[in-house]
Parts: structure tokens; C-alpha cells; sequence
């Protein structure tokens, strides 16, 4: 098993831009440092709770503050980009790194964000798969036209990664079909913040193209938030209190409150809202050994390679969310190791 952060950029209205990122690299430091294995950050447009617009560039700023950590997006939302000049931002973000540049591609998380920009959501399917294949024409290094559909290019050339043919791909997604299409083409997958149940055909799929590839070694990964405390108790009252206080940022027009059973921001909601966070499994919480507990079993599950967590639950102030990264690494891991018999991974 592998371990490593999820970052989707979400904050709170009294988060500023340079605050979040500021905040963010001291975590990317410590991530480092602690042995985790990935760093992902998600891609997402026109949102004014999100702080990802362009993650090439802020990858760029943390490969200069890390050492070891294996840096990439999951996943880049390729119909939105000229599949060349991406192919070109990921060469160079290689080599700032030395090499630890994963790559992940998606169709987009919203369909919203390439109709804003005037590109037919329709197309997106077509539009990917064609920017993939020039990806990894672009990545060989050679002089080369694309008399293609979608895109025409002529004397085109892209400086090579520092990986050779190229970083490693990912595919991120829980449909069924795109996940044996993944598998089929040697990429790896990462599903996540849907029930185990939901979950296992997606895995199963990526599992049946795989046995069709001629490809090395891919992985599975789970993205899940994650919330560590010294003991469930803490976890719960602390959680409750950041729902609470998420309640009075957010408050609701007339109407919804006239609805509501409880105040929003009251206990008995925060109390409700919590319990249905994790009988959704988006959320794992609670002590090392709980949450380790849910990992392992996640893990037998779904034949799991790789943990993502993502420690960033809205409301959650950086000595928290340091706390779970520092359990994550030296109390939680071992745990999860141990309870599945493998012998500890680092890199």
C-alpha cells in the first residue's frame, strides 16, 4: 500500500487566495517530509469556493519545496486544453521535479466548465480521446503532424519528459466502461466518495482490461476525506463544531429555513449532518485505529494499491488538518499495513 493527500482546493468565504496557498505549501513541505507517497491536486474552473484553476503552475511552486513526493493532478479536464501545450506544461513540470510528475486525465468533473467557454460538452469524449493519443505522440520527441479530426497541427515538437516514454496516467472516473477502457490502455484508476458497494463494479471493470493490456504495472487508487483525532470522541465533537460554524457561514434563504427541522448551525443538524457525511463513506473519521480500520477495509475491498486522503473538510484550520497528516503517517499507515500483512512501502 501506498500512501498520499488529495487536494480539491475547496474552501471557506473567509479564506483568502493568498492565504490558502501560502497554507497549502507549508502542507506540501510536510507531506514531503512525512514519507507520503503522492501529492494530487484537482483541476476546477469558474468556482469561487475553489483555488485550482491551474495546478501546472502551482505544481511548479511545490516541486521547488519537495523532495521525494510524486506531484500530479487528478485529473486534468483535457477538453479544455490544447492537448500539445499540455503535453509541453507536463514535460517541463518532469523536470522540475526530477521525475515524480504523475499525470491524470478526465473528461472534466463539470460539464459546465467547457460549455462556459463555448466547447460542446457533446464532444468531450472525442475531444479526449484524441488529445491523449497527440500526448503521448508529443512525448516521444520527434518532429511530428497531427492531420487529425478535432485538432490539425503541423511541425510540431515538445522537449521529451525526464520520464521516459512518459509520467505515469491516470483515469478518474467511477463509470464502469471508461474504467476497462483505462485499464485496457495501461492507465491507472482512482474512484472515490462513493460507497464501497458503488465502487467494486467500477474496480472489477478496471481489473477485466487490465488482463487485456500489455502494459506495466498500473494502480487503484481510493480518494477519501479524512479526519484524525486522538479518539473518535474528539473527532465527533470537533466535527460537529466545524458543521456548526459551516451552518452560520452558509445561511440559507427564508424559504429553506421555514424547512428546516433545527436551526441551521444548531447541534441536532450538526449532529444529523455528520452522521450522513460518513454513513456515505465519502468521509473516513475518528481515531488512528478507526480510521485505520476503514482504510484496511476499503483496501481488502477493492484491491486497493494506493490511499488518497484528502485532510481539507471545509472549516478544519491548518493545525487540524496538520494533526491528521502527521496520524496519517506514523499512526494510521503502520496500522494499515499491519492489518493487511504487507511489509511497510515508502516510494
Amino acid at each position: 500500500m501506498q500512501f498520499g493527500v488529495f487536494d480539491i482546493f475547496q474552501v471557506t468565504p473567509d479564506v483568502s487566495a493568498d492565504r490558502v496557498y501560502a497554507e497549502r505549501l507549508r502542507d506540501a513541505e510536510l507531506i514531503d517530509q512525512l514519507g507520503l507517497d503522492y501529492y494530487f491536486v484537482a483541476e476546477r474552473h469558474f468556482l469561487p469556493l475553489y483555488r485550482s484553476p491551474a495546478p501546472g503552475i502551482w505544481l511548479g511552486a511545490v516541486a521547488a519545496r519537495t523532495r521525494r513526493v510524486r506531484l500530479g493532478v487528478l485529473a486534468y479536464t483535457v477538453p479544455l486544453h490544447n492537448p500539445v501545450l499540455l503535453a509541453e506544461e507536463i514535460s517541463v513540470l518532469d523536470h522540475l521535479s526530477r521525475g515524480r510528475a504523475e499525470v491524470g486525465v478526465g473528461l472534466g468533473h463539470r460539464p459546465q466548465e467547457l460549455a462556459s467557454l463555448g466547447i460542446d460538452p457533446a464532444k468531450r469524449q472525442a475531444l479526449f480521446l484524441e488529445s491523449l493519443v497527440l500526448m503521448r505522440r508529443a512525448w516521444q520527441g520527434e518532429p511530428f503532424d497531427h492531420p487529425g479530426i478535432a485538432f490539425r497541427f503541423r511541425e510540431l515538437y515538445v522537449e521529451p519528459p525526464y520520464q521516459r516514454p512518459h509520467p505515469p496516467l491516470w483515469y478518474a472516473g467511477t463509470d464502469p466502461e471508461a474504467a476497462r477502457w483505462a485499464g485496457r490502455n495501461g492507465l491507472s484508476l482512482a474512484v472515490g466518495f462513493r460507497p464501497l458497494v458503488q465502487l467494486q463494479p467500477t474496480c472489477d471493470a478496471w481489473r477485466a482490461g487490465q488482463a487485456e493490456s500489455t502494459s506495466g504495472r498500473a494502480r487503484l487508487a481510493l480518494m477519501r476525506s479524512l479526519y484524525v483525532a486522538e479518539s473518535d470522541a474528539q473527532a465527533r465533537r470537533e466535527m460537529v463544531a466545524d458543521l456548526r460554524r459551516l451552518g452560520r457561514l452558509f445561511v440559507p434563504s427564508p424559504a429553506e429555513a421555514a424547512t428546516q427541522t433545527h436551526p441551521l448551525g444548531s447541534a441536532p443538524e450538526a449532529e444529523q449532518a455528520l452522521d450522513r457525511l460518513l454513513a456515505s463513506e465519502a468521509v473516513i473519521a475518528g481515531s488512528p485505529e478507526t480510521c485505520a480500520e476503514a482504510i484496511a477495509r476499503a483496501a481488502r475491498a477493492l484491491q486497493l494499491d494506493v490511499f488518497l486522503a484528502n485532510p481539507y473538510l471545509s472549516g478544519v484550520e491548518p493545525r487540524r488538518v496538520e494533526r491528521t497528516l502527521r496520524l496519517l503517517a506514523t499512526a494510521v499507515r503502520p496500522r494499515v499495513e499491519a492489518a493487511l500483512g504487507v511489509s511497510p512501502t515508502r516510494g
